[in-house]
């Protein structure tokens, strides 16, 4: 890169800042819908000081034929330090009775435009994206420590049950044991009736370390 086109890039970089602060939060990092319930609400509370928009949107990651959740408003405008209220309905009662369903919930926010004076600001529209659990009426009640009923054999780590479990962590006699990314995405999301094969065989105390219902780590012993 030569000395002239340095320089501009640094003057440009000096005349833009950058508003790249989530404006919004929700109120859970993850979400469940039980079967049954005629809704469920979220609550979205804008940080800032100035007006923004705001869309809700859910996705469905392994059938994108069919719309099973409907958010009301899906389209908002929420004032600076104000919260706005979404519910999410069920529409589509198709789902698997036997095992939980997972979606992403999305909440994109829309910024004001800038003012006069902040014309030299570049605001950023930032998506929060949370997970959404539907957890069929059947299940409920077993679902308290579920985690403790994993099982490995040798590498192979396995979910017997029809839970999806987010896991944070696996260790060995107490010492986390060291994941590469692919590994630690998969157990992350770990889905019902499935395994994942670890890079280091399993053995002595097992333990794992997971996020429950309400977004709280905790360990479980398992066999």
């Amino acid at each position: 890169m030569n000395k002239a086109i340095s320089i501009f890039i640094l003057l440009a970089s000096s005349l833009v800042s950058f508003n790249a602060f989530s404006a919004f939060t929700l109120n859970g990092t993850r979400f469940i819908y039980d079967e049954g319930r005629k809704n469920i609400s979220i609550e979205i509370t804008n940080n800032s000081d100035k007006t923004y928009g705001g869309q809700v949107w859910v996705e469905n990651p392994s059938d994108l034929n069919n719309v099973f959740f409907v958010p009301a408003p899906n389209l908002f405008k929420v004032s600076g330090g104000e919260k706005q209220l979404i519910r999410l309905l069920y529409v589509n009662d198709i789902l698997p009775k036997d095992k939980e369903s997972v979606f992403w919930l999305n909440v994109q926010e829309i910024p004001p435009v800038a003012s006069a004076d902040e014309s030299n600001v570049l605001a950023v529209a930032l998506n929060t994206q949370v997970k959404l659990i539907y957890r069929p009426k059947a299940l409920a009640a077993a679902r308290e420590e579920a985690e403790k009923n994993l099982t490995y054999r040798g590498s192979v780590l396995k979910n017997p049950t029809p839970y999806y479990f987010a896991i944070t962590q696996i260790a060995i006699n107490g010492t986390p044991l060291k994941l590469d990314k692919n590994t630690e995405q998969q157990i992350s999301l770990l889905a019902p009736f499935s395994e994942v094969k670890l890079p280091r065989a399993l053995s002595g105390k097992v333990s794992i370390e997971a996020i429950d219902d309400y977004g709280g780590r905790r360990t479980f012993d398992i066999q």
